[in-house]
């Protein structure tokens, strides 16, 4: 990655981030209904937002450090905006509702977790 902070945070929450694509789309108006985010594109509105797709890793000191790491990065699926750092892309986003997908496989042995998400600037 280019002129990323080495410090990717997301409601203070540090993220390891391997790859980041960074989507310019036309701004939406957002709802959110029940724990889903509702996006409405309205005709003629001429500003834009960032879609941001992550795939990182989660990892951890300790089984137990490693699983609170994983609750931290799931607790932040809860259709709220918050504040993103990244040193470019900085704002206040929202995670997109059901595209958080940790992966979790018998190769990694407990070790890590691979995972990916997309947020939206609001």
């Amino acid at each position: 990655m280019s002129v990323y902070d080495s410090n990717i945070t997301f409601n203070s929450v540090k993220l390891k981030v391997q790859s980041l694509t960074p989507i310019k789309t036309q701004k939406t108006r957002k709802s959110i209904i029940g724990k889903t985010l509702t996006e409405i594109r309205i005709i003629g509105l001429n500003t834009q937002q960032w879609e941001l797709d992550i795939d990182g890793v989660i990892i951890g000191t300790t089984a137990a450090n490693l699983s609170t790491n994983r609750s931290a990065i799931e607790a932040l699926e809860d259709v709220t905006p918050h504040a993103y750092v990244d040193g470019i892309h900085n704002g206040t986003y929202i995670l997109k509702s059901g595209s958080l997908i940790i992966k979790d496989t018998s190769e990694d042995g407990g070790g890590k977790y691979n995972y990916s998400l997309t947020l939206v600037e609001e």
